[in-house]
């Protein structure tokens, strides 16, 4: 009796191993079922691309609730059995919850094969549906064994659920309307932001809108949108060039960011690493074409996860950057949108995993914090705004203070200054006729105030004429020779007062490219003011003319008591303005100098100084060298 039930026993052990290595344990379905995830219940295996035979596929029992496939150039199998434990017809929908199913095909036994999934047109697929979803019929207690064979590129990570039909269709009527929510939502910022990137100056908006339609439209073709909702009845497949849009959605990222943080060349890591993302994400764009037909280029699937991935923590960075280094207001925006991701994302791992309730939201709240990372963005776009408009009315009071600041400078320049011009001649007769000493040294002292206030305004109108010539500046030939015995009929009464020998050494025909007016009465006078200032009584003073291979220039040499050496470098930079008296003490605003150096700048040219001061050597004096590019 005992070697009898052992060999029962035997028997019935034998028989369940060699029925699971066939196919698992039936799983058996009623008709008031719920949804029901089946994937446990599975046994799985790959093969290559050619092959169709279920019987060439070594398959092996699923360990986890999910079936897990990376980016592979392999076709992914799954058998199982299903068993119809009613007294009636079961009719049930099989599909996998991932948009990224791919072409599938399920295989009954004699039946003919079902093409469905996210990897056809919608018109081929045997379930009208944006997941990969076939109707599965058994008869009254019906049995059957069933092979799913699934094609893709993509990397695949999905749970096999069985459903009543209403069922599938409530599921897919809430998903619907989610989606219709989040793309018209997209829609409005995209439009929002391009036209008023379009009929403003602002290309941030424009980029913002190729950067929110290209994520939004890659959200979209991730859940099979396009193919089924949109387009429904082409036969281009969206979802087969995934790829190209997550790409696509890289190259676009990183236009923005660059643009919405201002990145420039100052922030060398900044600004060349998005150039690298930019190039990543195009050679990921120019394969994506070829990948669907060619399976062994799977390992760019890789290639784009790790540069979105490695992208993200590099615009996290940049922003980070850009707050601390430049306390840029935008930043905040910028990483507030990022924050608002972040939470997207912990809910749906959440929802995932089980640690909290899922539902429509949470399945879903990747797309709501999409949505609300480029509302936060659009936000900042807003306030930019409202930025360049303070900054333009701030420019306006400016232009308008500056109009102000110019009409008092004419005022000073012209009316106060022939009154000052009266005041001169009036003292310098009262000095002449005063015959008490006491009340000549008075009538000294307010010749010499009034000639320091001739000074000042002289300074004002010099500087108001730089300005005027800075903006309107148009440069022409100028004959040295005729400019230099210009400015020296200007002070020939100064040279004169001091006994001053000057000579001017230009031979005729000999041009500079400058402003005449400007290069007379502005460059040239004040260096020969100056001259004259520090000369003392009967030395000399030469103006000359020298050329080099591609120069040309004008010297002035003087015999004067020579620039300190430690304002020889600075004199002429305007950075600091060098007062000194004369040797008769003259007064000066030492602006005259700094005015010299800009007017060199606008003509093109340089100055060279070479000065020997009268504490350094007793043969004091100093050479200005303007030197210009020789005129074409």
């Amino acid at each position: 009796m005992f070697k009898r039930s052992l060999r029962i026993v035997l028997s019935l052990s034998a028989h369940l191993i060699c029925f699971a290595a066939n196919a698992q344990t039936p799983i058996a379905l009623t008709q008031d079922e719920p949804s029901k995830n089946i994937t446990f219940f599975m046994q799985s295996g790959t093969s290559a691309h050619e092959v169709h035979d279920p019987r060439q596929v070594q398959f092996k029992d699923v360990a986890e609730s999910e079936l897990k496939l990376s980016y592979s150039d392999q076709d992914l199998w799954i058998q199982f059995r299903l068993k119809n434990q009613s007294e009636l017809p079961l009719q049930k929908v099989l599909w996998l919850n991932s948009p990224l199913a791919g072409k599938l095909t399920l295989m009954k036994e004699s039946s003919p094969p079902q093409r469905s999934g996210p990897g056809y047109p919608l018109p081929e697929r045997a379930y009208p549906s944006r997941l990969g979803t076939f109707t599965i019929s058994l008869e009254p207690h019906e049995e059957a064994l069933f092979h799913l064979k699934r094609s893709s590129h993509h990397a695949l990570n999905a749970q096999v659920m069985v459903a009543s039909p209403q069922e599938l269709e409530k599921m897919e009527g809430a998903a619907k309307a989610i989606f219709f929510f989040y793309l018209g939502g997209i829609l409005s910022l995209v439009i929002y932001n391009f036209m008023l990137g379009l009929f403003t100056t602002q290309k941030d908006h424009l980029i913002y809108s190729f950067f929110a339609a290209s994520f939004g439209t890659t959200a979209m073709v991730l859940h099979g949108v396009f193919d089924t909702y949109l387009w429904p009845q082409t036969h281009f497949v969206f979802s087969n060039y995934l790829m190209f849009f997550s790409s696509l959605s890289l190259f676009s990222a990183s236009l923005f960011v660059g643009r919405f943080l201002n990145i420039k060349k100052d922030f060398a890591l900044g600004y060349w690493g998005l150039r690298i993302f930019c190039g990543l994400a195009l050679v990921t764009m120019a394969v994506s074409f070829f990948a669907p037909q060619f399976a062994s280029l799977y390992v760019f699937g890789y290639w784009i996860d790790l540069s979105i991935a490695a992208g993200i923590l590099f615009f996290i960075f940049c922003g980070i950057y850009v707050l601390i280094r430049q306390n840029y207001a935008l930043a905040y925006y910028f990483l507030l949108s990022w924050f608002v991701v972040l939470i997207g994302t912990l809910i749906w791992l959440a929802s995932l995993h089980g640690l909290i309730k899922s539902n429509s939201f949470t399945q879903y709240s990747l797309l709501f914090a999409n949505l609300g990372e480029m509302l936060v963005l659009s936000l900042g776009l807003a306030y930019k705004i409202k930025i360049l408009d303070d900054e333009k009315r701030r420019a306006i009071l400016a232009a308008e203070d500056k109009e102000r600041y110019h009409r008092l400078v004419r005022v000073l320049s012209h009316d106060v200054a022939n009154t000052v011009s009266g005041l001169m001649y009036h003292t310098e007769m009262l000095e002449e006729l005063c015959q008490d000493e006491s009340l000549r040294n008075h009538a000294q002292r307010i010749t010499k105030s009034t000639g320091q206030l001739d000074q000042i305004l002289r300074a004002v109108r010099q500087e108001e004429v730089f300005h005027s010539f800075k903006s309107h500046s148009d440069l022409q030939l100028v004959e040295v020779v005729a400019a230099c015995n210009e400015v020296v009929s200007h002070y020939a009464w100064e040279l004169e007062k001091k006994n001053i020998s000057i000579r001017v050494e230009v031979p005729l025909e000999k041009f500079v490219r400058a402003d005449r007016s400007a290069l007379i009465n502005q460059v040239l006078a004040n260096l020969l003011s100056n001259s004259i200032k520090f000369t003392e009584t009967g030395h000399n003073i030469w103006i000359s003319y020298f050329e080099q291979p591609d120069e040309v220039g004008i010297a002035i040499k003087d015999e004067g008591i020579g620039i300190p050496p430690n304002e020889v470098d600075l004199i002429f930079k305007g950075k600091k303005l060098f007062s000194n008296k004369g040797t008769e003490n003259e007064q000066g605003s030492g602006l005259g100098t700094s005015l010299v150096g800009e007017y060199m700048r606008l003509f093109g040219g340089r100055i060279e100084v070479h000065s020997i001061h009268r504490s350094q050597n007793a043969n004091s004096g100093t050479t200005v060298r303007l030197i210009f590019p020789r005129p074409q």
